[in-house]
């Protein structure tokens, strides 16, 4: 005999309740547990504040009785030493204790973009690494899209075109500023050129955006389309270069898993660094080439020294050749005169889950 459809409707609508009933009070022990959660983050936040605090008075102290001449033993300087010494070990694991804990200033960018209420702390290592590789994913599959955009201004000129393909560079690196002041926050290695970098590269893509479609721009056009295909073409090989050297090592056994891609030049601890400087030195020369460029044009055509944009770009380039040419020299030296190992314990902090 079949069952009253009616009353397997009203089994299911009990069913329902009883299971929305679990689930309400699954959700009012997460709501418990969170409120405990955020109690217990703020008072070890306030606790290592104060041990960061006394500690640093301490050492204050230990260096200002060293300093003022006071006759000391060779028992009690051993003794101020060795307090120095715990002192920094402490103050290091401080540094690791604090990634678990939300950042209390997210920056005036971030401030001002997403608004100061807003917590942009990832509190976990598998949140961190994930949004890391999204961040990766994502500059490398706009660069590819900028890549198809260059190919297509370059086939077919026309400056509509040309505005949708800076109108998505100044899109992209206005994105990555974002996302790159969020992994800062996060304690990301990032250095702040990179970033400086970033904002003048949405600035250039901005100005050449708005740019008329005069015989100026219709001049530089080639070059700075091919400028820009080069440096894109330079982010792909970089981040396979990297990618490639990281499975390798750990392949070796000597990088944790979390000890993921690029937080900046200045990181790149890894073996055959010298592959990459050739055709970095190339774009950053080609950068240096293209303001040189702007800049004979701006003087020696008076249509160009009529248009602000064209010694703007051109101190710009200037500018973004210089401070990559620079960053990119005190890494070699930096590599070349010092034992420049990542932080194992640093990485694996904030990347690596905890285990129980």
């Amino acid at each position: 005999m079949a069952e009253d459809p009616v009353e397997s409707l009203i089994k299911d609508t009990a069913s329902v309740i009883n299971d929305f009933a679990s689930a309400e009070t699954t959700h009012k022990k997460y709501l418990k547990s969170l409120e405990t959660l955020t109690a217990d983050g703020a008072a070890s936040s306030k606790a290592l504040k104060h041990v960061s605090y006394v500690s640093s008075q301490i050492k204050k102290d230990i260096h200002a009785l060293n300093k003022s001449g006071t006759a000391l033993t060779d028992e009690q300087k051993q003794k101020l030493q060795h307090a120095k010494a715990e002192l920094d070990k402490v103050n290091e694991k401080l540094k690791t204790l604090q990634y678990d804990l939300p950042a209390e200033n997210s920056g005036l960018y971030l401030s001002i973009i997403l608004g100061s209420a807003l917590n942009v702390t990832l509190l976990d290592a598998n949140s961190r690494y994930r949004y890391k590789k999204d961040y990766e994913s994502f500059k490398m599959t706009v660069t590819y899209v900028v890549l198809v955009m260059l190919f297509l201004c370059y086939m077919f000129p026309s400056r509509a075109i040309d505005a949708l393909a800076n109108f998505l560079l100044v899109w992209y690196y206005c994105t990555l500023t974002i996302r790159e002041s969020i992994l800062r926050v996060n304690r990301s290695r990032i250095k702040g050129w990179w970033v400086t970098h970033h904002y003048i590269s949405c600035v250039i893509a901005g100005i050449t955006l708005t740019w008329n479609d005069g015989e100026c721009y219709k001049e530089s056009r080639n070059l700075l389309i091919g400028l820009t295909a080069y440096v894109s073409l330079l982010q792909l090989l970089q981040h396979r270069y990297q990618t490639g050297c990281l499975r390798r090592l750990h392949s070796l056994g000597q990088r944790d898993d979390m000890d993921i891609t690029v937080e900046g030049f200045s990181s790149w601890m890894f073996k055959g660094l010298t592959f990459l400087i050739p055709f970095l030195l190339v774009g950053y020369f080609v950068q240096a080439y293209c303001g040189y460029c702007l800049y004979a044009m701006y003087f020696s055509k008076k249509s160009c020294g009529e248009e602000w944009q064209v010694i703007v770009l051109s101190m710009l380039f200037f500018l973004v050749a210089a401070g990559n040419l620079i960053t990119i020299l005190a890494v070699v030296i930096r590599k070349v005169t010092t034992d420049s190992k990542l932080n194992i314990t640093d990485l694996t902090a904030k990347y690596h889950p905890k285990k129980e």
